[in-house]
């Protein structure tokens, strides 16, 4: 039976109002990049590819297999992967899209928090401010604004949602770090592969990231990890291992 895959790629954005927003600078390439190779090695067992990626990000050659859909923030990208996985039986699910870890609660300035604190001087004030209602609802916020504060709440983790909503699916997860030792990097990809029941989860450091070069190591679920040294072969190995039983 032909496979359909999921491969998230590229970073959400988060928007502030109507023409500002807080993103990241996820490209997409490594997502490209695995894309292509899965169809240069194995094209004639794919059915479909659901390519859920950012609008700016590098997306694949068009193929008549691949399906590109473009989301914005966080809910859209949820809102996507359920309903993919609902709808249809996803044999891999490829999650190397950078996701943001916080969105936009509120828009206010410092005195008009200032001055909520000091109204209900008697109260909590992590709750006052949590709580805050004396906010900025405009499309677009004035550009003389003094002193704005943006409060941040969590997003949903994606990753998490996968083997609840489809425990079949092989899921390979990604996690990202900055300067840290290779023992560290490689216990806390474990982690999120334990966590979330993950097959594969690819681990990086932003260290180790330049050009022509992505150090990564592909840690499988004996513990067990491979190395790779930059993007194509983190995706040719990657492409082996999942499709080893195949």
């Amino acid at each position: 039976m032909k496979k359909k895959i999921i491969i998230t790629s590229g970073g959400t954005s988060e928007k502030i109002d109507n023409v500002r927003k807080i993103t990241n600078s996820s490209s997409g390439k490594l997502g490209c990049t695995i894309t292509s190779k899965i169809l240069e090695k194995k094209e004639d067992q794919i059915e479909k590819i659901y390519y859920v990626c950012s609008k700016n990000s590098v997306k694949p050659n068009p193929n008549n297999k691949i399906e590109i859909i473009e989301i914005a923030d966080t809910a859209e990208l949820k809102n996507t992967i359920e309903e993919l996985l609902q709808k249809e039986d996803i044999n891999y699910f490829i999650h190397s899209m950078a996701v943001s870890d916080y969105t936009v609660d509120f828009v206010t300035t410092a005195e008009k928090l200032a001055k909520r604190i000091n109204d209900n001087i008697n109260q909590d004030v992590c709750n006052l401010i949590c709580t805050n209602e004396d906010i900025f609802t405009e499309n677009k916020i004035s550009s003389y604004e003094d002193n704005l504060i943006i409060k941040l709440k969590r997003t949903p983790k994606i990753i998490s949602l996968i083997k609840n909503l489809s425990p079949q699916t092989y899921l390979v997860g990604f996690k990202l770090l900055d300067n840290v030792s290779e023992k560290e990097l490689i216990n806390v990809a474990t982690k999120l592969r334990d966590k979330n029941n993950c097959d594969l989860v690819v681990a990086n450091d932003l260290s180790n990231i330049r050009i022509g070069h992505h150090k990564a190591f592909i840690i499988k679920k004996d513990n067990t990890y491979i190395e790779a040294q930059n993007k194509e072969d983190i995706a040719a190995k990657l492409v082996s291992e999942m499709f080893t039983n195949d």
